[in-house]
């Protein structure tokens, strides 16, 4: 921070004279901060200063240099980099000007994470002289500031508009709804790492994932001879647990680096295309369309590299499983994820070795490979059956990424893709099986058109996050938090089971709760540090704040029934 002094009308005719107070960010060299007008996305830069009379003082922001956005490229957003700086103007007339009072806000983002960054700081005695400091006139950056004050001074007594408040330093104590299932140490992180991984394949997320593995399988015991069909069986298995462990590896790494949460991954838009493009690849090869170099699926299909598909096709599974949390998974990612990197990827690869416990059974006892079918007439409607589910999960992987909206289309598109497939399929079979079959086809299109009309409603018993409000009012009500997001099947689980509109309705009006929905689709940081200071790193999660009870809230990760939430909101 540099004074200088500004004589009367050095900016325009009329304007006051006083001192110039000119602050210059020194940000690390990769690093940014948004500016004052980030653009697209982006928390922006604020400044505010106030004389020692409590006088608010005159900001001016600089133009920040364009750049694409790091979390979504195809954004561009402005954005201050090191030597960028701002300006407090002290105009001359005040009572007592100095010491100035500064907060400045913003945002510091790398290419891998972001992290929130506010600084207090006092400047100035009260004796100052502002006639013996340098003239601001004289400066090399007096002309830009002048143009720059001419324009878009900008005053903090103004207020900014609620969603361009600062990040806000949250702090709580939480406690546990379930603190049994909390992680103490290394030894019960991978205990329960290994128990939340086995768990992991019985989850919402594994429905895309089932079919990757019940080809996987039975492609690997296709063949005739039965010591090649046990040493097929045996190597498939191998790669694909290596396969799992090496996404594991990444995993821990990205995460670990970042700060982001369990599945966060889908929060950038071109992966999520490009998991979409991944998904209608492999459906449309199970229709014989082409032929996949890597991941094939096709049963019988005689992979020139079978150690590959098996690697890729256990990477592509776990890849897939990321959105999704369970039991147990919860209370180990809260912990592991603010541990050094080493215990991180030993977590992590506990989580692995649970996920692939099934298959490493297989690998330990590849004679259980009799028990798979043999090849017959029913594996080609096998093949389709996982054909369209694949087609399913990149059309609703499409809709994450276009919007909501989108699956007004893509839902019936499926269906009607489906129903035609069917239709031709049941030509040969006798008249009234066709009847039945069709009909059946046209009440799914109907009801599904219907399902994807959006709904009229009275009024919405969820409130939307708002950080500013949020601050202000915990504590003083009883506030229920919901962190959830379209990428996060098990979320919709409980949207569906517990979180209804009708309970929700009911839990509002008889327990006097406001329900707020904190939602982590894309990319938030203010939802993103609320997350991680309650001491969560995964979706779903949820809080519940009582009154006075600003700094302890009760934390309940992963799956819980309407009946024990019920309970805890009657206890606030």
């Amino acid at each position: 921070m540099e004074p200088f002094g500004l004589a009367p009308d050095a900016i325009r005719t009329g304007s006051p004279g006083g001192v110039l107070l000119a602050l210059t960010l020194h940000i690390e060299k990769d690093w940014y901060a948004y500016s004052n007008v980030p653009g697209e996305t982006g928390k922006p830069t604020r400044l505010t200063a106030t004389a020692a009379d409590g006088t608010s003082l005159a900001v001016f922001y600089p133009k920040g240099e364009d750049k694409p956005d790091s979390y979504d490229p195809t954004i561009t957003v402005a954005a201050y980099h090191d030597g960028t700086t701002l300006f407090v103007l002290v105009p001359n007339g005040l009572k007592r000007p100095f010491p100035v009072n500064l907060s400045l806000d913003l945002l510091l983002c790398h290419p891998t994470k972001c992290v929130p960054a506010r600084v207090e700081s006092a400047f100035g005695q009260a004796e100052l002289d502002a006639g013996a400091l340098p003239a601001a006139a004289a400066q090399p950056w007096w002309d830009d500031f002048r143009h720059m004050a001419r324009g878009t001074a900008q005053s903090p007594a103004e207020p900014a508009p609620e969603a361009d408040a600062a990040v806000i330093n949250w702090q709580f104590a939480p406690t546990y709804f379930q603190p049994g299932l909390e992680v103490g140490g290394l030894l019960s992180a991978v205990l329960m790492g290994l128990l939340a991984g086995l768990i992991l394949n019985i989850m919402p997320c594994v429905l895309p994932v089932v079919s990757l593995k019940l080809s996987s399988l039975l492609g690997a015991g296709a063949d005739g001879d039965p010591h090649a069909r046990i040493r097929a069986f045996r190597e498939h298995n191998v790669f694909f647990v290596l396969g799992v462990l090496t996404f594991f590896l990444i995993l821990a790494l990205v995460l670990g680096a970042t700060g982001s949460a369990w599945g966060a991954l889908f929060q950038n838009r071109w992966l999520v295309f490009g998991m979409a493009a991944i998904m209608g690849a492999l459906a449309l090869s199970l229709f014989g369309l082409f032929h996949l170099p890597v991941i094939d699926l096709k049963f019988g299909a005689g992979h020139n590299t079978p150690r590959k598909q098996a690697f890729f096709t256990g990477m592509l599974t776990t890849l897939l499983a990321t959105p999704c949390s369970g039991p147990f998974l919860g209370g180990v990612l809260g912990w592991a994820l603010i541990q050094g990197p080493v215990i991180i990827a030993t977590v992590f690869v506990s989580i692995g070795l649970g996920m692939s416990a099934p298959y490493l059974l297989l690998i330990v006892s590849p004679g259980l490979s009799r028990f798979l079918p043999r090849s017959g007439p029913w594996i080609v409607y096998v093949e389709k059956g996982i054909a369209f589910f694949l087609l399913g999960t990149a059309f609703y992987l499409l809709g994450i990424a276009l919007g909501g909206a989108s699956m007004r289309i893509l839902a019936p598109l499926w269906v009607i893709l489906f129903g035609g497939w069917l239709w031709v399929r049941s030509r040969p079979l006798r008249q009234g099986t066709q009847l039945v079959l069709r009909i059946a086809m046209l009440v799914l299109l109907a009801a599904t058109v219907y399902w994807t009309l959006p709904m009229q409603t009275q009024s919405d018993p969820w409130e939307q996050f708002s950080p500013a409000t949020l601050d202000r009012d915990l504590g003083g009500e009883k506030i229920f938090l919901e962190f959830t997001a379209d990428w996060c099947p098990t979320c919709k689980a409980l949207e569906a089971t517990v979180m209804t509109r009708k309970n929700v309705t009911t839990w509002k009006e008889r327990y006097g709760v406001r329900f707020i929905k904190v939602d982590m689709t894309k990319r938030d940081p203010e939802a993103e540090a609320l997350l991680a200071a309650l001491g969560s790193r995964s979706l779903p999660t949820a809080a519940v704040f009582r009154v006075n009870g600003r700094e302890t809230p009760v934390v309940i990760r992963d799956l819980y029934t309407a009946d024990q939430l019920e309970s805890l909101l009657k206890s606030l």
